[in-house]
């Protein structure tokens, strides 16, 4: 009788003392404040990608046009959080497509400014050939604004 109350109590504990690992921080759209201006981000566009949503086979993640350098691109979420180890570094933005020979990463983005009606940031893009290889090793930063109809959360760095 003794070891099975030890065994049990050994049991609980074990649970007890288990982590789960994230540095994300998630933001309704409808409480972004000023307070996030300067903070570094990732948008969460028009559905909540949380766990990057996958069933039979069928990709739930969304897609968005975003125009850069007066080209509009396609963009697919790339989310690895599955609710119990959710790292930043690990979540981005990827072009559909190859452009000019290269895809194209938003690997995050950094908040400048919140108004009523828009969110402003610098994007941080990163260039990989078919391979993988990156064009530059620093992040090519484009300024642009997203429409808060278009967002359902912000995924900040803690």
């Amino acid at each position: 009788m003794k070891k099975l109350i030890l065994l049990i109590i050994l049991n609980l504990t074990i649970k007890v003392v288990a982590q789960d690992g994230s540095d994300i921080k998630y933001v309704s759209i409808s409480k972004l404040d000023n307070s996030y201006i300067g903070k570094m981000a990732h948008l969460d566009f028009y559905n909540r990608s949380f766990g990057g949503l996958e069933l039979e086979n069928k990709d739930f993640s969304d897609k968005v046009v975003i125009t850069l350098e007066n080209r509009d691109i396609e963009f697919l979420e790339h989310r690895v959080d599955n609710g119990y180890n959710n790292w930043f570094s690990k979540q981005y933005l990827e072009s559909t497509e190859f452009i000019d020979g290269y895809k194209i990463r938003i690997v995050m983005c950094k908040i400048e400014q919140i108004t009523t009606e828009d969110i402003n940031v610098i994007l941080f893009l990163q260039y990989t050939d078919k391979n993988g290889k990156l064009k530059s090793e620093k992040p090519y930063e484009i300024k642009h604004s997203f429409p808060k109809k278009i967002l359902t959360e912000i995924l900040i760095k803690n």
